[in-house]
């Protein structure tokens, strides 16, 4: 009986969310799932009918979990943070990629108070914990003459899961709260915390600009300012990680001297 309430109280339900939520905007509207193809997907309907910003669509379980270039996001039931946040920022269509980084830096700072450890964050948009990956983010965006009518910002938390339940090749890569901290984490609480840390640090862009949250960011990053190669789909770049750029981009200073942009790309230590 003890392990059963326990599992129905874990629920993300939207009573459950609403119970611990601490944000004025993220959450404002809750579309709450068992399962789902994919919570972006989903959020991105809402946001071409007008969904308002803040609205959370999140799911116990993503049937195609997905991440960057359609790769699979192993998304098992009640295991994890499975969501997306609808944003509707005041930016160029340039500026989208300053976006991720926001989230990058307020899943950190939510697992740092929550359970005390200190993530890595890796370009583009992974979460590392001891060198395995723990969480992922996916934006969508839609474009409206130049500028950004919607973003939809896609979370992915490894919370609960055990060893036993990845393959051994994921565990070779991943990693989860559970795993790390050695204690089973309130999923709510946890979304919760996120959520708040996201609100916060998007009313700071809003205000002053991406400027902080940037310096956070990199400061986070332990490759920042270190030699590595960026794999594309058809060549290795190799330099220093020299800066990220008003947009988004990483700036690498090859051998040469010369600076290049480069918008995607895997990196290799």
């Amino acid at each position: 009986m003890e392990l059963r309430t326990r599992m129905m109280y874990d629920v993300l339900s939207e009573n459950r969310i609403k119970s611990v939520l601490k944000t004025k905007l993220m959450g404002k509207k809750i579309y709450a799932f068992w399962s789902i193809g994919t919570t972006n997907d989903f959020a991105y309907l809402r946001a071409t009918q007008d969904e308002p910003e803040g609205a959370l669509v999140i799911a116990e379980k993503q049937e195609r979990g997905r991440g960057r270039k359609a790769r699979t996001w192993d998304s098992q039931f009640g295991k994890g943070l499975w969501f997306s946040i609808i944003l509707r920022p005041d930016l160029p269509s340039n500026k989208s990629g300053l976006i991720p980084y926001l989230a990058g830096v307020s899943v950190a700072q939510a697992v740092e108070k929550i359970i005390g450890l200190r993530p890595d964050l890796k370009w583009p948009n992974d979460l590392l914990l001891n060198g395995k990956k723990f969480c992922g983010i996916l934006s969508d965006v839609q474009f409206d003459n130049g500028n950004i009518a919607f973003i939809i910002l896609g979370i992915g938390v490894n919370v609960n899961h055990n060893p036993a339940e990845w393959s051994a090749e994921v565990n070779d890569l991943a990693t989860s709260l559970r795993i790390e901290s050695n204690r089973r984490i309130d999923r709510a609480e946890m979304l919760a915390e996120i959520l708040a840390c996201l609100e916060r640090n998007y009313e700071k862009f809003k205000a002053d600009g991406m400027g902080e949250i940037l310096d956070q960011w990199k400061q986070r990053c332990p490759t920042f300012k270190k030699n590595i190669t960026v794999l594309q789909e058809k060549q290795k770049l190799t330099g220093l990680f020299f800066d990220l750029d008003e947009e988004g981009c990483l700036v690498l200073k090859a051998n040469d001297g010369k600076m290049i942009k480069i918008i995607t790309g895997d990196i290799i230590i």
